[in-house]
């Protein structure tokens, strides 16, 4: 019963955690008005988290972080899935969540660093893990610089939730893919260059086109 009671409570600070950070935003929201609204005491938080941002941080990962589904076999197909996922997540009241929480790490070390190490690196491994198996395969370019793919294909996402210059939807995450994917899969004008000879640009995958909207 014991073990039932403190899942119980765990439950409401995490409930109660994120619903304070939508109406006030994580840099208002502190310990004792977790503690409050969840009707429990404050050591009872710290028994499982050691800061207010670790909470806010479990919240936002359980609300954004739903168990990955099996990806598409074909590289183009699988990256096009993941950045979907992110786009669709980023139109959302979790996207404007991640925004805040962004917006307020820049003044406090301790939420940038969970932020950073917590929920971002995760993810960000997902997408590395798909380009290399791509590179595996030979879909992609032997020589391609994981890390400064990953921030092609998702760094126009993430500008477009912080800046809000421009809407964040899956279409714009189609595209992004459509314009990258001729440097990913190796046969960009650099090759042609290198040759002394022109290289025509790969198509996008016809079956891509054809996938549904996940």
């Amino acid at each position: 019963m014991v073990r039932t009671r403190d899942e119980a409570a765990r439950r409401r600070v995490l409930d109660a955690a994120r619903e304070l950070v939508y109406e006030f935003g994580p840099r208002a929201v502190t310990v004792n008005d977790i503690a409050l609204a969840a009707n429990v005491g404050r050591q009872t938080i710290y028994r499982w988290w050691p800061s207010k941002s670790a909470v806010i941080m479990d919240a936002l990962i359980e609300m954004t972080d739903p168990a990955p589904a099996e990806l598409p076999d074909v590289t183009y197909d699988a990256i096009r899935l993941q950045m979907r996922r992110v786009a669709k997540m980023f139109a959302s009241r979790n996207g404007e969540l991640i925004r805040e929480l962004v917006a307020d790490s820049q003044g406090d070390p301790a939420l940038a660093k969970e932020f950073r190490t917590r929920f971002f690196a995760h993810r960000r491994a997902r997408g590395a893990a798909t380009l290399k198996r791509g590179v595996t395969t030979g879909e992609l370019r032997a020589d391609l610089n994981v890390e400064n793919a990953l921030d092609l294909l998702y760094g126009p996402l993430w500008l477009r939730l912080l800046i809000g210059h421009r809407p964040v939807n899956q279409a714009i995450a189609d595209d992004i893919l459509d314009l990258v994917w001729p440097g990913l899969s190796g046969a960009g004008p650099h090759l042609g260059r290198a040759n002394g000879a022109q290289t025509s640009r790969p198509k996008t995958p016809k079956a891509s086109r054809r996938m549904q909207t996940p």
